[in-house]
């Protein structure tokens, strides 16, 4: 047969199997969950989409080319991805390629059951072409692998670098060590995250978060993270805005909280890490929405939140109080001491709230309506709130 002649049949036997690929897609998710290490211990997440969406997309692409399309470069992408994703979810190289080698072989299968009979040349020409396109996406997703492997080394040895900041052990002679060049001086981030995440998901939070960075600045950042939160130092010379900064990250990582300060030479970085780290902690227990947050941001909820006995006192101030009285305290002051507009957070009427805050008064010896109470009364509010996340999150 002529060579053109087998083209159309394998274009024929594989238009055949164009509305299996879901069907296909189980089966290979279900071989390669029991015969290739590791996968099943993997998360659903991962599995049912990733590695699913990943197989859906090699079925689609091959099928394609049986039908005479060619295989573009940006075919590829979602392989390296993909790849170098499972660098981060600590699945070996040799367990990545077995899953390639599993799902070429059910699509083999596949064909082979579309085939008719006179229609061996489109099968052997479909070997050729399964051949090839295992070619390439098995040399896409190793070369992807390797390079964030490498990628890896290099970051691990700028968190070698961090660490050392963070804890005042670090010298030019020793971050040189590790092919380091220190700068004069850095703003220094801590993160705080909201749910803190074991495992892919908290490794994934971390890698978006340095690649967050690492895009703004145009360079790798040296940090300190893991996946409870952790630091991160900007060179003063780069110049990031602070709206930016913050959008970008909450792009990336929501819920997040983070505090900025700057260390202007590199003895001044462990405190500056210590204060960067409680402004992101105050910002999350005072409520605030996810963000990058400088001490101006926070400065009376970060004053009020201070250890000693005035702070103890005032965040005990209203535990006279029962929980609806409380309540009713902190939607008046989110509504802006508008009592209608508390009133209707709370479901009752005005009076009630007027009724409720007066006791108040009587209670403290303080009352919200005056702006002695309202500055007292919003201290302790504020101190009390920190009290109890600082309990909660010792």
């Amino acid at each position: 047969m002529e060579q053109d002649d087998s083209s159309v049949l394998a274009a024929r036997i594989a238009a055949r199997c164009v509305p299996q690929v879901n069907r296909l897609t189980r089966e290979i998710l279900a071989e390669q969950e029991a015969v290739v290490p590791g996968l099943a211990t993997l998360p659903g997440a991962i599995k049912e989409l990733e590695i699913a969406s990943t197989t859906r997309h090699g079925l689609r692409l091959f099928l394609r080319v049986a039908r005479g399309e060619a295989i573009k470069d940006a075919d590829m992408r979602l392989f390296r991805e993909r790849a170098a994703q499972r660098v981060g979810d600590g699945v070996p190289l040799a367990y990545l390629l077995n899953g390639y080698l599993v799902g070429h072989r059910a699509l083999w299968r596949a064909l082979c059951a579309a085939t008719r009979p006179g229609e061996d040349a489109g099968l052997h020409r479909l070997g050729e072409l399964i051949l090839m396109t295992l070619e390439r996406t098995t040399t896409a997703a190793s070369e992807a692998y390797l390079s964030e492997v490498m990628l890896a080394e290099r970051g691990e040895a700028l968190r070698t670098v961090a660490r050392m900041l963070l804890s005042g052990r670090a010298t030019s002679d020793v971050a040189a060590r590790h092919g380091v060049a220190l700068e004069p001086g850095y703003r220094v981030l801590a993160f705080v995250f909201g749910d803190p995440s074991p495992g892919p998901k908290g490794r994934r939070r971390v890698h978006a978060i340095q690649a967050t960075l690492d895009r703004l600045a145009g360079e790798p950042v040296l940090s300190s993270l893991d996946t409870d939160g952790g630091h991160a130092l900007l060179p003063l010379r780069i110049a990031i805005p602070a709206s930016l900064l913050s959008h970008r990250l909450v792009d990336a990582v929501a819920p997040v909280h983070a505090g900025v300060t700057v260390a202007g030479d590199i003895a001044e970085i462990p405190g500056a890490a210590r204060r960067a780290t409680r402004i992101a902690e105050v910002a999350r227990a005072g409520g605030r929405p996810s963000g990058v947050y400088e001490l101006r941001d926070v400065l009376l909820d970060y004053h009020l939140g201070a250890p000693g006995d005035s702070g103890t006192e005032l965040a005990g101030l209203l535990d006279v109080l029962d929980s609806t009285l409380v309540g009713t305290l902190d939607a008046y002051f989110t509504a802006d001491f508008d009592r209608r507009a508390t009133a209707g957070t709370l479901g009752v009427h005005p009076n009630t709230v007027d009724n409720r805050l007066a006791k108040v008064a009587t209670l403290i010896g303080a009352d919200p309506r005056t702006a002695r109470g309202v500055m007292l009364i919003g201290a302790a509010l504020t101190a009390r709130k920190l009290n109890t996340a600082a309990l909660a999150d010792p």
